[in-house]
């Protein structure tokens, strides 16, 4: 198949080394940029180490691409000057360094990052699983203005996801559902358009944008109403009250929760009372009842509370409880992540992925994450490079003696 054809400039590519495919070479193809605003109008210095094993996957339109990049055995680096479009990505994998003129970030598994189209930076990368999606500057200005959203009038800038926004995956949720669709060669014109634009849309009710004057993103009023419901969950404060809280109507409220979260305000302050009442039970904080557990979450009808359970994690709350304080002595951890932990603590010396760490606890990556969190109060990457850190301070022991 040609790698373009006239529906908007759809293409389906793909560039490995093993296909003789040139390192810079992809990368001066597809983050082409512009010298228009003082700074590297594209690629430059970049490399990959010899023996580094790459394959960089492509499909989409002019308006939006979703990208792959899976890249081991070596390391790769570059600069990367201003561009046509914004990009928004996850490592499944790996590591990367992004050095921007007035910061820099090292960007690790599980944390979605947006690079403005505006802004240059250098990069440097090791063994990286990489899943994006490039959108079009002036397609973004255009599903704004759609909107009713206002926008600087000269570079659009974005700031991250808040933590609060982050850790519910709205963009991952979305991908989700549309990516299959997206994928399909047959999918072009105005259907595609359509999918662009719901992702654009969760882009700018997810990520606020800088120099809006006095105008409050959308990012920052679901943040808000995050903030609001996680506050006082054990109130259930009612979808007015949210929306005063976030300043929103209460129609726009229920609009942004239902593109950006595929679910009503209700339903979203009903799943974290859920959430928190697992949360309770895996750290046995009420061992000899669930149900007391449920009603100081304002569960009051056992049957229903029961039932919704089930349904949004598969398991009565009894297993929870047992499975709980039958495997975990200390209190504090449950089984799945003493599990994880095992895991991390044997591989020390080896590759040690979140995806394997995930496959070993039976969860996946994004729970894994989750229960890190909860429980542990940081990350299996955080947790993995502290234990190879006392290993080398003395601290731990080495299993290899």
């Amino acid at each position: 198949m040609p790698p373009t054809d006239d529906d908007n400039g759809f293409r389906r590519q793909r560039f490995t080394d093993a296909g003789g495919a040139d390192y810079t070479a992809i990368f001066r193809s597809e983050y082409s940029g512009r010298d228009d605003v003082g700074a590297t109008a594209t690629v430059t210095e970049a490399f990959a180490t010899e023996g580094t094993r790459y394959e960089y996957f492509l499909i989409g339109d002019a308006d939006l691409t979703l990208r792959t990049m899976n890249a081991h055995g070596g390391s790769r680096g570059g600069v990367i000057g201003p561009r046509d479009d914004h990009v928004l990505f996850w490592l499944q994998q790996g590591r990367l360094e992004m050095h921007f003129a007035d910061r820099s970030r090292v960007i690790e598994p599980g944390t979605p990052y947006i690079a403005s189209a505006s802004e240059a930076y250098r990069f440097a990368s090791e063994g990286t699983v990489y899943n994006g999606v490039h959108i079009s500057d002036a397609f973004l200005r255009k599903t704004a203005a759609e909107l009713g959203f206002r926008m600087p009038t000269g570079p659009v800038l974005f700031d991250q996801q808040d933590e609060r926004i982050a850790r519910h995956g709205p963009l991952r949720r979305l991908l989700g559902e549309v990516s299959p669709t997206l994928m399909d060669d047959r999918v072009r014109g105005a259907m595609r358009t359509a999918l662009n634009r719901r992702l654009a849309t969760v882009v700018l009710d997810t990520f606020p944008v800088r120099d809006r004057g006095d105008d409050v993103p959308t990012a920052s009023r679901i943040r808000d109403a995050i903030a609001f419901i996680e506050e006082h969950a054990r109130d259930r404060p009612s979808v007015p009250a949210i929306a005063a809280a976030a300043g929103l109507s209460e129609r726009g409220l229920q609009e942004v929760f239902a593109r950006t979260l595929g679910v009503t305000p209700n339903g979203f302050l009903r799943d974290h009372r859920l959430d928190e009442v697992r949360r309770e039970l895996l750290r046995g904080a009420s061992p000899n009842s669930v149900l007391e557990v449920a009603r100081a979450w304002r569960f009051t009808n056992p049957s229903r509370f029961a039932l919704a359970y089930r349904a949004r994690f598969g398991e009565d709350p009894s297993a929870t409880l047992r499975a709980s304080t039958s495997q975990r002595p200390d209190g504090r951890s449950s089984w799945r992540i003493r599990r994880a932990v095992a895991y991390i603590e044997a591989h020390l010396d080896g590759a040690c992925s979140v995806a394997d760490i995930a496959a070993a606890a039976g969860l996946r990556p994004r729970r894994l994450q989750q229960l890190f969190r909860e429980e542990r109060g940081t990350t299996p990457s955080a947790l993995l490079r502290e234990l190879r850190d006392r290993r080398r301070s003395g601290g731990w022991p080495d299993r290899r003696s």
